[in-house]
C-alpha cells in the first residue's frame, strides 16, 4: 500500500516538474473529471460474487462514461478501496480529479428451478421424462459520485441487471457415461458465464444512465 502511494506521489511530482498542471486532464469545455474506483464486491446475498467482479463493473462503467463523452474519465486503478476515503480524496484531488465514482454490489444471486413431468415421477432424466429448467441471475449495484474537495455525495444511481435461460429436454435411458457428464457440466459453466455477462452489462447500463443525467449540473461553473 505504501509503495503504491509512493509511486503515485512520484508520478504527480514528475508531471508537475514537466510543467503539467494538476488539472491538465480537465479541458476548457467544462466537463468534470472523474476517476472510477473498483466497486466493492461484498456479498449481496447467499451467493458469493466472483472475486474480480468489482473491477469488471468499474471497467464497464468507465467504458460507458467514456463513450458518452460527458466526463473526462480517468482510470482509478491506482486508487485502493482499502484506504480511507479522505486519503482517496486527497490523492484524487492532487491528480486533478473533481469527483470519485465509488460503487458497491448490493445484490448478487442466482436461482435454478427444475420441473420434471413423466418418467414415473423421478426427477432424473430417464426414459419419457420431460424436464424444464430455468436459471436466473440478478446483479444490482449502487454508484456514488463524491466531491473530492468536500466529501459530499453529489449524485448516486442504482442499476439492476436480470438474465435468465430456459432449457427444455426429453430424458432417455442411459446417461452417456463420463464424457456425457463432462459435456453437460461444461455447457452449464458456459451458460452461467453468459448469464453473468448479460446481467452485468444490463446492470451497468442502468446505473450509467443515472450518472450521465447528473453530468450537466456537475460541470465546471455550474
Amino acid at each position: 500500500m505504501h509503495t503504491r502511494c509512493a509511486m503515485l506521489t512520484c508520478i504527480l511530482s514528475f508531471g508537475l516538474a514537466l510543467g503539467f498542471p494538476a488539472g491538465a486532464a480537465a479541458a476548457e469545455d467544462g466537463r468534470p473529471t472523474v476517476a472510477i474506483v473498483g466497486f466493492d464486491a461484498a456479498p449481496g446475498g447467499w451467493v458469493l460474487p466472483p472475486p474480480q467482479l468489482g473491477m469488471t463493473l468499474a471497467d464497464l462503467m468507465m467504458d460507458r462514461l467514456v463513450s458518452a463523452n460527458a466526463f473526462h474519465v480517468l482510470d482509478g486503478q491506482w486508487l485502493s478501496r482499502t484506504r480511507a476515503i479522505d486519503q482517496l480524496r486527497a490523492s484524487a484531488r492532487a491528480a486533478g480529479v473533481d469527483y470519485l465514482v465509488l460503487g458497491s454490489i448490493t445484490r448478487f444471486s442466482t436461482d435454478t428451478g427444475q420441473r420434471t413431468i413423466g418418467g414415473g415421477g423421478f426427477r432424473l432424466p430417464i426414459l419419457g421424462a420431460f424436464h424444464r429448467r430455468k436459471t436466473q441471475m440478478v446483479v444490482s449495484i449502487v454508484a456514488r459520485v463524491v466531491d473530492v474537495r468536500t466529501g459530499e455525495i453529489v449524485a448516486s444511481s442504482t442499476g439492476e441487471g436480470i438474465a435468465s435461460r430456459k432449457n427444455v429436454g426429453l430424458g432417455g435411458l442411459g446417461f452417456g457415461g463420463v464424457p456425457g457428464a463432462l459435456a453437460v457440466a461444461n455447457a452449464a459453466v458456459q451458460s452461467r458465464d453468459a448469464l453473468l455477462d448479460e446481467a452485468v452489462q444490463r446492470c451497468v447500463a442502468s446505473a450509467a444512465r443515472g450518472l450521465l443525467a447528473a453530468a450537466p449540473r456537475l460541470a465546471h461553473g455550474e
